[in-house]
């Protein structure tokens, strides 16, 4: 991944003989203007006409990664823990399958893509703070009486099954909220509900996981994950105004 990402890198200058480097770029977005996983309209602008097919997702964690390490040098694994999806540490590494693509594909595209993304990126006069989000809600959840508040405005659902409305739900829910929040990944976000439950509830839990973001994430036909999805939307809008107009303690790498 690295060789296939190099063009991407060539602009730095080795520091140390481990190959950390210090970026060429003075001004500009700095390192918390980047979210975990690249916003969906940038990606949109600059890299989905590349064509990468399956891998937009992992190509969008991918420019997340770069983008850091265009604005603050350091080794990919840095950019990667200072976004939070190096959860294991070590060296950082994507999917088999876009290194393949990056592999195929001619490389300069992707990389010319991405210095286009930066300029735009240099150019908002007003950016957004994503590690600000992403620290004030680093072991964040809903909690019940919150939980309880959200879906006490749930339109009721005929029958005699009623959905569930537990722990579990409530667990990712959050993981949800903070992904709408930090613009990251549900898959990164504080678990400390889940924490708190015997493994082998933690195990089953696990079991149900991605069945519950798919349906957040796309309810379709699924009347009662529609309406949560609004409520769970709204809240998340509620906490992005709080955090952004510094109602909560505040982080900067940028001096």
């Amino acid at each position: 991944m690295r060789q296939a990402a190099a063009p991407s890198t060539r602009s730095y200058r080795r520091t140390s003989t481990r190959g950390t480097r210090v970026p060429d770029r003075t001004d500009g977005y700095c390192p918390e203007n980047v979210p975990a996983l690249m916003e969906r309209d940038w990606f949109d602008k600059h890299l989905a006409p590349l064509e990468p097919g399956p891998y937009a997702k992992s190509m969008r964690r991918l420019g997340a990664v770069l983008l850091v390490q265009l604005a603050a040098g350091g080794a990919m694994g840095d950019a990667a823990d200072y976004l939070g999806i190096n959860p294991i540490g070590g060296q950082y590494s994507t999917t088999a399958g876009l290194h393949q693509w990056m592999h195929d594909h001619r490389s300069t595209d992707f990389t010319r893509a991405l210095r286009n993304l930066a300029r735009d990126l240099d150019a908002i006069t007003t950016p957004i703070n994503y590690r600000r989000r992403r620290e004030a809600l680093h072991s964040w959840a809903l909690t019940r009486d919150t939980w309880q508040e959200i879906t006490s405005r749930l339109p009721p659902v005929p029958g005699h099954i009623q959905p569930n409305l537990d722990d579990r739900k409530r667990q990712e829910a959050s993981a949800f909220v903070w992904a709408q929040v930090t613009r990251g990944e549900p898959l990164f976000a504080p678990r400390t509900i889940e924490a708190e439950q015997p493994e082998g509830l933690r195990r089953a839990w696990l079991n149900q996981r991605s069945s519950t973001w798919a349906k957040l994430a796309r309810p379709g036909r699924f009347h009662h994950f529609t309406a949560l999805r609004g409520l769970l939307l709204q809240h998340a809008e509620h906490l992005i105004r709080k955090i952004d107009s510094g109602q909560t303690d505040s982080w900067s790498s940028c001096g």
